[in-house]
């Protein structure tokens, strides 16, 4: 009879979901500095080491919670193939990819933009979170560029607006750093999806 491994992998993903959990906790309430690997175990129910082996290091631990942040849920699905991103690349035109855009910037913001305010406050602090950071912000310029360059390809730019400017403009509008400002400013999320179709219309899309 073959071993059926499906109680072991069960148990596993519940481990992680708890440090994981326990880590968003930690991370939100008490910051980047004054988050410890002893804490988070202490909070999941698991050892130290049991983070370690799965995580590595505390940069790495706030990857993985930051990345379940952003997608929804611990499903190896990417980004790209979830229905907000589906809905920018199946837009029928510029006006509707410039609604369909910020709707996904304002969905992202939304589930992680309170762990973003966490890794602001404390870059340059650790360089296993700026080395964080330098793969967030790659991310973020990866799927710009891929936006941009299928409205150059559809011919949705604004007139004289080549695709290495609309993308270098996205990437601007679409910074966490934006999104942190405004929000400081009292601005709810809808009214920053707003901003932000409004913008890409202005400014990147003939919409």
């Amino acid at each position: 009879m073959p071993y059926d491994n499906r109680g072991r992998a069960a148990a596993a993903h519940r481990t992680r979901s708890a440090i994981l959990a326990a880590a968003r906790d930690s991370f939100l309430e008490s910051g980047y500095a004054g988050t410890t690997i002893r804490a988070v175990a202490e909070a999941a129910g698991v050892s130290q080491e049991t983070v370690y082996k799965r995580f590595g290091n505390k940069a790495r631990l706030l990857k993985d919670v930051y990345d379940v942040a952003m997608a929804g849920d611990e499903e190896p699905v990417p980004i790209a193939a979830r229905p907000q991103a589906l809905a920018v690349r199946n837009a029928a035109g510029p006006a509707e990819a410039a609604r369909a855009y910020a709707a996904l910037s304002a969905w992202l913001v939304s589930r992680a933009g309170d762990l973003m305010r966490v890794v602001s406050s404390a870059r340059g602090s650790d360089p296993d979170l700026d080395a964080f950071m330098t793969t967030v912000d790659a991310e973020r310029l990866t799927g710009t560029t891929m936006a941009t360059t299928a409205w150059d390809e559809r011919g949705w730019l604004r007139p004289g607006l080549d695709r290495d400017r609309a993308r270098d403009l996205v990437w601007t509008l679409n910074s966490p750093a934006v999104w942190m400002l405004l929000t400081e400013r009292g601005w709810t999320n809808e009214e920053y999806e707003a901003w932000m179709a409004g913008a890409l219309a202005a400014l990147v899309l003939a919409a």
